[in-house]
């Protein structure tokens, strides 16, 4: 039984009428009752009832047309679907994100493309970036958006966002007098820091810069995720290098100062396999050449090792 069948009995149970329903499938009278014949055939049961006056369902054709009424819309649903998905148009991306990105401009950046693309769904799962770096490679996320660069010729990435180096106190520390502060300043602070396993990245960086001020962070405590870290910094615990994106956070308790000796950019990289055929991921990768653009950041796109 094909689909033309079950469109012939659709448009018979609709017109009760031979005539009627074989100008509306635009097929001659004929073909329409040999169809009808066949379907009978395949099904064991006559389905109709017909006299030279009128046609009538039985009650097994009463049946067979409420199971097969929607069939023909799902199949032409099933065949749009499939060529959007083909096209990149529908489907499913899992997006991976730090703490950084989503509290940067990403949640704008998403929203305009769930506007754009409403057909395509977004699964999206905080990791840490030393954890992307596995999962891209894996390929159990489609993309990330991490600190840093990842340095793998199997990737690709761009640079999404920038922010810089702030440093974050209490707001009755005494250093928060001054509109902005330098690095070295920080000398002889406590430090509070993410903790080693999910913030390393960050971590080996902001090291190296106190290293090169000439001293290594004094931490006192350390916190898995952003809100502890300014909860440990409000109880006084200690200070905190941080992102400027934190500027769209509430952050009620601390106060937030540039730091007036590092010219050092953070970046926000987009990362992503090479080996990653998704059709979906290719039109999330164009919008978001077009995002970084308009932003005003570098476009190219290359492996993430070479940038």
């Amino acid at each position: 039984m094909e689909l033309r069948h079950l469109r012939a009995f659709a448009a018979i149970g609709k017109e009760l009428h031979f005539g009627r329903a074989a100008d509306s499938l635009r097929i001659a009278q004929p073909a329409l009752t040999k169809t009808i014949q066949q379907i009978e055939a395949e099904v064991g049961t006559p389905l109709l009832t017909r006299s030279t006056r009128r046609v009538e369902l039985t009650e097994a054709g009463k049946a067979f047309l409420t199971e097969i009424s929607g069939i023909p819309t799902q199949i032409e649903q099933a065949v749009a679907r499939a060529r959007k998905a083909a096209r990149g148009l529908q489907g499913e991306l899992r997006v991976a994100y730090t703490d950084f990105a989503i509290n940067g401009r990403l949640p704008e950046f998403l929203r305009d493309f769930n506007l754009a693309h409403p057909d395509i769904s977004l699964d999206l799962v905080f990791m840490p970036t030393i954890h992307q770096h596995v999962a891209i490679l894996q390929q159990t996320i489609d993309i990330g958006f991490l600190y840093g660069e990842f340095q793998h010729q199997a990737t690709k990435s761009l640079t999404f966002d920038e922010n810089e180096y702030v440093v974050v106190l209490p707001s009755g520390h005494p250093l928060a007098s001054k509109e902005s502060l330098a690095l070295s300043e920080l000398k002889d602070q406590k430090f509070v820091f993410g903790t080693g396993d999910s913030w390393v990245v960050f971590r080996n960086q902001v090291f190296a810069e106190c290293r090169a001020k000439g001293y290594f962070p004094d931490i006192s405590l350390e916190a898995t995720n952003s809100d502890g870290i300014f909860g440990l910094v409000i109880a006084g615990a200690g200070v905190a290098i941080y992102s400027s994106c934190i500027g769209n956070l509430p952050r009620h308790g601390v106060a937030v100062r540039k730091l007036s000796d590092l010219s050092t950019r953070l970046p926000i990289s987009a990362v992503w396999s090479r080996g990653n055929r998704s059709a979906v991921l290719d039109t999330f990768v164009r919008f978001l050449e077009r995002s970084v653009i308009e932003n005003g950041l570098p476009s190219e796109v290359s492996n993430a090792g070479s940038k």
